[in-house]
């Protein structure tokens, strides 16, 4: 499967098939987010992978906006050091390297925000000195992993040389 197929046809995936995930494929995708590019090479994103049951099922219950993770198969948490001006664009660039890597090996992922920070850092022994940034699930998905994007046109959102002015889309 080529990137530009994913590109195209990854979607959100928050409903997940009671089939796991073999253990290599965990490690690849965690390695895929490792090797994301970050700002001034800093490397400073920190990732902690979750695979038991009940730690997933405590994700849940500790997010506002993601309690479907609690039927992923694993959950990854991204922390970044917030001194980066750029820690969060960083998280973003690990984890569509993640979500490339999984998309490719048949997983399907999303990701949330919305969480009780102070009890997610005791949760997980976060350091106050960090960003918890984002949680992805991950698990093979219960109804497909591909889509139809419901996308704006191209030119739409892109601008030719100065902001507003049109570009010519061939």
């Amino acid at each position: 499967m080529g990137i530009d197929d994913a590109i195209r046809h990854r979607i959100d995936v928050r409903d997940f098939a009671d089939k796991p995930v073999d253990p290599g494929v965990r490690h690849a995708i965690l390695d895929a987010g490792r090797l994301a590019p970050s700002g001034k090479n800093t490397q400073h994103w920190r990732f902690v992978l979750l695979t038991d049951e009940g730690d997933i099922a405590q994700l849940a219950e500790l997010s506002t906006s993601g309690t479907w993770i609690d039927g992923a198969d694993f959950a990854v948490v991204v922390t970044t050091d917030p001194s980066y001006h750029y820690h969060e664009l960083d998280a973003g660039r690990a984890i569509t390297h993640m979500q490339f890597a999984a998309f490719d090996r048949g997983v399907g992922s999303c990701i949330y925000t919305g969480y009780d920070d102070a009890a997610m850092r005791e949760f997980l022994d976060v350091p106050d000195d960090r960003s918890i940034t984002a949680v992805v699930g991950f698990g093979r998905p219960a109804n497909g992993l591909r889509g139809q994007k419901r996308r704006q046109a191209l030119s739409d959102v892109a601008y030719a040389d100065r902001f507003g002015k049109p570009l010519a889309v061939e």
